[in-house]
């Protein structure tokens, strides 16, 4: 092994070099981070879902929702209404 303290310093510049360009690879790589989502206000009883719909039947209430100038959330909030009178006679 060779203690020449010249040789180890050179050594460890070239290893430091390295490190640091592989950490501005990881910086150039990392996505920024994501803007925290917007939280529902305290009075407001709604509660947020998602939903999991197949292709097919997203494809189609997308459809209707452009032949009735509405967004899709807004069609499935009518169905939802809709199941709700049908089973209960209650109308929301």
């Amino acid at each position: 092994m060779n203690d020449n303290p010249d040789l180890l310093r050179d050594a460890a510049e070239v290893a430091q070099d390295a490190l640091d360009q592989y950490r501005g690879r990881i910086e150039d790589i990392r996505p920024a981070p994501s803007p925290a989502p917007a939280k529902a206000e305290a009075d407001d009883e709604k509660i947020t879902m998602s939903l999991r719909i197949d292709s097919a039947k997203l494809g189609a209430l997308k459809i209707i929702a452009l032949r009735k100038r509405v967004r899709v959330n807004d069609l499935v909030l009518q169905g939802i209404d809709h199941v709700i009178a049908l089973n209960t006679g209650l109308a929301t």
